[in-house]
């Protein structure tokens, strides 16, 4: 993934933003907004892995679906099928 200098002087200039913010605020503040935007962070990384998690459910289940559906075409075809007869 290629980022533009555009996009990187942005993003550097929202953290040094939030950095310069952070400084300024009382010992007792920092140390409650800090650990807060490390649980938000976390919380927000968890949720994409459940996501992720759940399109790969998701995709793993239509995959068997097909395979037993072509599974039970293929039986289907087989029982269909005119048998030489012997006597």
């Amino acid at each position: 993934m290629k980022f533009d200098a555009r996009t990187i002087k942005a993003i550097n200039a929202c953290i040094l933003l939030f950095l310069g913010r952070v400084d300024q605020l009382h010992t007792g503040l920092f140390f409650l907004v800090v650990p807060l935007l490390i649980v938000v962070v976390g919380a927000a990384a968890l949720a994409v892995v459940v996501v992720a998690a759940a399109v790969v459910l998701v995709a793993s289940a239509l995959g068997v679906i097909l395979m037993a559906r072509r599974g039970i075409n293929a039986a289907a075809a087989h029982s269909a099928a005119a048998r030489a007869v012997t006597t």
